[in-house]
């Protein structure tokens, strides 16, 4: 009757086991619910200022960048081109190939050649000669008969002013005392310089319509005579103090370029480190300067502007470079578009118990000239591996290089290495060398067998035994 009763209580206890534990599953999945019905209202609460006062509702509305690299200064000089110095980067070119009138930019290529050729401190007599190809519509520097003066005040007279008597009076002396030879020299230095759209046929820039350059050949050979400082020097001075001679009295030299002119409404101030304008009726105004600003070197060049002014007096041509300044400067920017440790990719790794691939970190750099609001996302990266690791990886393990664009400009390259070390995991470890060649199963399997073999024997052994014992005990009782 006991057993009876023992094996009736067994299942009604078994019964009332498996409903509380039914019970508690069906309690507990609603209870969850509610913790997760709950949780988004803590969301909520956690941020009360979203509902009070909405972030969009009360943050002033972000102002659109005033320059964009895809929007260039519109102009009114028929050619222009700028340059970022450091990097060689076109930002802005407007028929910079197209040949036209230089003007009196010309001097530039005089002031070279005087530099070049003949000491600054050497002293010049003007002559009656000198003044016989200055027109009436010439600038000057003012310069007589009889006045004795340095060559580098003779560059001042060339450069500032943009005086044609100072041309012709270097010219000559430069050329041996032919004006006329030293317009070959500047000819076979412009081709020297690689300048293969210029012609020159007077040291002034005076309109002739076979005188004639390109906004590219001329930045070539302004980048020449960037190299002296003498000239940097001489071109970058508002004013200069000629001194007195026996034939005229001391002049103050001002510069015709209204961009370093501190009265002026365009001034651009230490912007300007050095400058050459130039006009013609034929040809407008031009002008050529380098810029530099918070470690940042333009140079640009803008060549046929109209020739009228403003109310204060300002023509186009500054307008125009000021416009190409700023755009150069706040829509562009020169530096590190890819640094050392920035995550360039990632490389595949096998058997690993860290994942299944490591980020690849550049251990060189790039600098570019890109658009101010370029990130690391907006570039292509390309790399030169595609084999897969195989675990274990240590840091710093190298990769190869990864190629690096900005739509199609490719910027160069950089070199890549793992990011970190990767664990490697034993049991992938081992079903890898398994299955990995047929020699490696066969053994397995081997091994397998023989284990079960073992095994059999060892049971069957063990079964022996216990029957010999149950034998042995049955006789025993008997």
């Amino acid at each position: 009757m006991k057993t009876a009763s023992r094996r009736r209580t067994a299942p009604a206890l078994l019964a009332v086991l498996l409903a509380l534990v039914c019970g508690t599953a069906v309690l507990a999945a609603p209870a969850l619910a509610e913790e997760g019905e709950t949780a988004a209202p803590a969301a909520e609460e956690s941020a009360p200022a979203a509902e009070v006062a909405p972030a969009e509702e009360t943050a002033p509305a972000e102002e659109e960048p005033a320059y964009s690299a895809d929007v260039p200064p519109e102009l009114a000089s028929a050619h222009a081109l700028l340059i970022d110095r450091e990097t060689g980067l076109v930002l802005l070119d407007k028929g910079s190939h197209e040949r036209w009138y230089p003007a009196s930019v010309t001097k530039v290529m005089t002031a070279l050649l005087t530099i070049e050729n003949v000491g600054l401190d050497e002293m010049v007599t003007v002559t009656e000669e000198d003044l016989e190809e200055v027109t009436w519509e010439s600038s000057i520097a003012g310069l007589v008969p009889g006045d004795t003066l340095s060559v580098r005040d003779l560059l001042a007279g060339l450069m500032i002013p943009s005086g044609n008597d100072a041309s012709y009076v270097l010219a000559r002396y430069v050329g041996g005392g032919d004006w006329h030879a030293f317009v070959d020299m500047m000819n076979e230095r412009a081709a020297e310089l690689g300048c293969t759209d210029t012609h020159f046929v007077n040291p002034c820039g005076l309109h002739d319509d076979d005188h004639y350059s390109t906004c590219a050949d001329l930045v070539l050979m302004f980048e020449e005579a960037l190299k002296h400082p003498e000239f940097v020097e001489v071109s970058s001075q508002f004013t200069w103090e000629l001194p007195a001679t026996a034939a005229a009295p001391a002049r103050k030299l001002e510069n015709t370029d209204t961009l370093i002119d501190p009265e002026s409404p365009v001034y651009m101030g230490d912007d300007i480190v050095s400058s050459k304008t130039g006009s013609t009726w034929e040809g407008g105004r031009s002008l050529i300067a380098l810029f530099e600003r918070d470690g940042r070197s333009l140079v640009g060049v803008v060549l046929g502007a109209p020739m009228e002014t403003d109310e204060a007096g300002v023509s186009p041509n500054f307008y125009d470079m000021r416009e190409l300044l700023e755009w150069g400067f706040n829509a562009w920017r020169t530096g590190e578009v890819v640094s050392v440790g920035d995550v360039v990719g990632s490389a595949e790794v096998t058997l690993s118990s860290d994942g299944d691939a490591v980020d690849a970190t550049a251990t060189s750099s790039i600098v570019a000239t890109v658009p101010t609001e370029t990130t690391l996302a907006d570039l292509t990266l390309v790399p030169s591996w595609s084999e897969a690791l195989q675990a274990p990886v240590a840091e710093g393990v190298a990769l190869g290089e990864v190629a690096v664009s900005l739509g199609d400009r490719d910027l160069g390259t950089v070199t890549a290495s793992t990011a970190h070390a990767m664990e490697l995991s034993v049991p992938d470890y081992a079903l890898w060398w398994v299955t990995s060649d047929p020699r490696h199963t066969a053994m397995v399997a081997s091994a397998a067998a023989g284990v079960l073999v073992v095994a059999g024997v060892v049971i069957a052994l063990v079964v022996r035994a216990r029957r010999r014992r149950a034998t042995s005990g049955s006789h025993m009782k008997k």
